[in-house]
């Protein structure tokens, strides 16, 4: 089997249940017009922890869209999730989100679901 990447994270649990969550290029364009900064700039302030909620908030928002969820219903699902006291856990969630974007993660096998992947950059 070919090693091949994927931006998709699926099956993650965000509030209420497991939803996959990706960022493609029209969410990404969003996320940029959202928080006036690039995906690479966004990823960078995730992991060195200096974050803002906004970011956060859209980051999973757009995530949750990209992975298959119709717009009213991600953004009610974050109004309803991202509350004081796990803000930090959906930060992490939102870096995570990004980095699959960016870098992509190693799956082994085919594409059952038609999901557009690149092949590994060995």
């Amino acid at each position: 089997m070919e090693a091949v990447r994927s931006a998709r994270l699926v099956n993650q649990f965000v509030g209420e249940g497991y939803f996959d969550l990706c960022l493609r290029i029209d969410e990404l364009i969003a996320l940029q017009e959202k928080t006036a900064a690039g995906p690479s700039a966004l990823f960078n302030r995730f992991v060195r922890g200096e974050w803002i909620i906004q970011e956060v908030v859209e980051v999973v928002r757009l995530g949750l869209i990209g992975g298959g969820m119709h717009a009213k219903e991600a953004f009610d699902l974050v109004n309803r999730v991202i509350i004081p006291g796990y803000y930090h856990e959906y930060a992490i969630l939102a870096g995570s989100i990004l980095s699959a974007s960016l870098f992509g993660l190693d799956m082994e096998g085919d594409d059952d679901e038609g999901e557009a992947m690149a092949p590994a950059m060995d």
